[in-house]
């Protein structure tokens, strides 16, 4: 007696979309961007390991090392105070990151939540910041700095926990209003805690942002002891001026902890972004 056979089930979705031509396209320009973003990186990793028999301007191109060596980062320590530097930058980098994420979120609160006359017009005003190159503000920046105190938070940390906060309900504002809270309150108590994981973007996206900064470091800092990582190993260009051995060994010094670093937290760095743009 002959048994039906049980149609064969279709490939799931995600295995269907694998193999399709289109998305296999996609793939590969995807691949292509990465090591295309990839590819200084590592170029100034390989050159901070040549010794010096190796070449580094020559065509063909030599990419990896013959003379494998981790010289260059011990003239690079003897030389700079690195240790020093590298606590400078974190602690100014831990520093900026909790006075942009307060001061952000107590002007994205009532951008977000509070009517009062006005309220559109300065969030736009703030858009508006955005694409004013910030070199141009620098100099303005550094006279209020002296004279007043530097500003605390960027356009782009407003505008992100803004739109975390317009997610959340008014309705639960209501709640905590009727029971007596004031906006104080309901900030610190019932906001904050809603938007965590947009704090957390915000505070990995300014954690990166200052350890990479150099210009406005190099204003304000100006003796080696205060100096963080950028600009203290600026100065390579001063003892190594022909040594790019060693000055790719400083610059791999700077980039290797905050890369670390962000692909350690960049699900939370996503998790943030996107709770922020669904408000």
């Amino acid at each position: 007696m002959a048994t039906a056979q049980a149609p064969a089930l279709p490939l799931p979705v995600a295995r269907r979309r694998l193999i399709h031509p289109r998305n296999l396209v996609w793939y590969t320009v995807l691949i292509g961007m990465s090591v295309i973003t990839v590819f200084p990186f590592a170029w100034i990793l390989l050159t901070s390991l040549k010794g010096p028999n190796d070449l580094i301007f020559s065509v063909p191109p030599q990419f990896l090392p013959n003379d494998l060596t981790l010289n260059n980062y011990a003239k690079v320590w003897d030389v700079l105070p690195i240790p020093s530097f590298f606590l400078n930058s974190i602690v100014v980098s831990i520093l900026v990151v909790v006075l942009n994420v307060v001061v952000a979120s107590l002007a994205a609160y009532p951008l977000a939540k509070l009517r009062f006359r006005g309220r559109d017009t300065i969030f736009y005003l703030l858009l508006a910041t955005l694409i004013v190159p910030a070199q141009l503000t620098y100099i303005p920046s550094f006279v209020l700095a002296v004279n007043v105190f530097h500003y605390l938070a960027s356009a782009f940390n407003i505008f992100l926990l803004r739109q975390a906060f317009r997610a959340v309900p008014n309705d639960l504002l209501d709640a905590a209003r009727i029971d007596g809270a004031n906006e104080a309150r309901i900030w610190w108590n019932i906001m904050l805690p809603i938007v965590r994981p947009s704090l957390a973007a915000v505070a990995i996206f300014t954690f990166v942002v200052s350890w990479n900064d150099f210009l406005w470091p190099s204003l304000m800092l100006h003796t080696r002891e205060t100096m963080t990582l950028p600009v203290g190993l600026a100065a390579l260009q001063g003892f190594f001026s022909s040594d790019f051995r060693s000055i790719a060994a400083g610059v791999t010094m700077t980039v290797v902890p905050i890369l670390i670093f962000f692909i350690a937290v960049q699900r939370y760095f996503v998790r943030g972004l996107a709770g922020a743009i669904k408000g």
